[in-house]
């Protein structure tokens, strides 16, 4: 009894550690380092539940196993580095490891600890309370961060605007609001009275507002996607149930508000999205030509990750055979100053070599594969809104780390993606039980 109630309280220090996070971050931008010590204790906390309170005894034993063996790739990923690779820090090198080990970690944690917690009765409304609670804050902070001029720049670019308030990294920022974005929606969607939804709308109207001041297009897609695929549920739904109508039409108007006010936000400005634009094409003054020049050398920024992608390249076509298994290293075999490509899984392949980059994706291949049979064995014919939603939830954070990056070594964005896809696991565990 004593242990059961000891594991219950390690779950949901868990699960509401999730309402720290927005806090930590906004300690960091000002030089307050208290989440890189949290964090590491959670890395500990993690291994130290699945090791004394899983009571899967075979998830238990492959979950340690696969650490360890983690545990001693890393070990030689360094050892190795240090020997071959001329420019070797190995403050760098610890922490890319640290942030990198952080989301398989959590990854594992979470995928045992939300089914666990799944047995409570209103769990669902827990995990989506705490989303709602950390974008509000993150809202509020843009808020208050665009009326007193004090927000980080999204972009090094002067010809592109946008920042991320106070928060260091405008594209972590906006993963993090994309994929909070989607259970943001989903709470809403789940409460049954018309009066609570429309109180929402204010806040969601806020959300959504930040998302497209950060400037990037993660965040302004991400409003598009989800947006889109709720209307499109809800269409089908409300083909079959008259109730389903308001939800559609609420969804709707935020669709279209969003759309709306896209062209006087920074997004507008970085997608060109402004009203008149043949007009104003037509008689340019200089001052038009000015900004159109300083629009053309931002979309050549554009191509800076093909760049570090070819130069990457390069560099693993040049390294020894051990680095080509075991990685070069953060920002691979550089001359002047490490750099990474910002597309995590890419990153991943050059940074940890083949046999790292498959070690780290199999925690990634086998939970998806358990759900993706689950899926197809019992939901194909069902539309159920918070499957769908959460796996929205999931796909942005994937999709971000492949195209984006800033997601998988970034501790503040792979920590949603790791609670995500344990909650997108109990659902389909849960919906599937008889």
């Amino acid at each position: 009894m004593a242990l059961s109630l000891q594991k219950h309280n390690v779950e949901k220090l868990f699960i509401y550690f999730l309402l720290l996070q927005p806090a930590l971050d906004v300690l960091a931008y000002v030089n307050i380092p208290l989440s890189s010590v949290l964090r590491g204790l959670l890395v500990g906390a993690g291994i130290g539940y699945i090791f004394f309170f899983l009571p899967d005894k075979q998830g238990r034993k492959s979950a340690l196993i696969y650490l360890v063996i983690l545990g001693i790739f890393m070990t030689m990923h360094l050892v190795n580095n240090y020997m071959v690779k001329e420019s070797f820090s190995i403050p760098v090198e610890l922490t890319y490891i640290i942030k990198t080990v952080f989301f398989i970690v959590m990854l594992l944690v979470y995928v045992f600890v939300i089914p666990s917690f799944s047995k409570q009765k209103y769990w669902q409304k827990v995990i989506q309370s705490a989303v709602l609670i950390n974008m509000t804050f993150i809202a509020v902070i843009m808020l208050l961060a665009t009326v007193t001029g004090s927000g980080y720049r999204s972009y090094g670019a002067l010809a592109k605007e946008g920042h991320s308030g106070w928060f260091f990294s405008g594209n972590e920022l906006s993963v993090i609001l994309g994929m909070g974005f989607s259970i943001t929606i989903l709470y809403m969607l789940q409460k049954q009275s018309t009066r609570t939804k429309m109180l929402l709308l204010p806040v969601i109207g806020l959300i959504i507002w930040a998302m497209l001041m950060i400037g990037t297009k993660v965040s302004f897609g991400s409003v598009l996607i989800v947006l889109g695929i709720s209307i499109s549920v809800f269409i089908l739904k409300a083909i079959h149930n008259s109730k389903n109508w308001f939800n559609l039409g609420v969804l709707t108007v935020l669709l279209a508000a969003a759309i709306a006010i896209a062209p006087i936000t920074p997004i507008g400005n970085n997608l060109d999205l402004t009203f008149g634009t043949n007009i104003a094409k037509q008689e340019k003054s200089p001052a038009d030509v000015d900004a159109d020049g300083k629009k053309q050398a931002a979309q050549q920024l554009l191509s800076g990750r093909k760049d570090f992608l070819k130069e990457k390249n390069k560099q693993y076509q040049e390294a020894p055979v051990s680095q080509k298994l075991l990685g070069m290293g953060f920002g691979g075999n550089y001359t002047f100053a490490p750099k990474l490509i910002e597309m995590d899984f890419l990153d991943w392949y050059f940074n940890f070599g083949w046999i790292g980059f498959i070690l780290l994706l199999l925690p990634l291949l086998y939970i998806g594969y358990r759900i993706l049979i689950k899926l197809c064995k019992y939901h194909l014919k069902s539309l159920n809104v918070p499957i769908i939603l959460t796996g929205v939830s999931v796909a942005l954070g994937i999709g971000s780390a492949f195209t984006a990056g800033h997601v998988l070594s970034s501790p503040a964005a792979s920590i949603y993606l790791a609670v995500f896809i344990g909650y997108l696991f109990a659902l389909v565990q849960n919906e599937a039980s008889p």
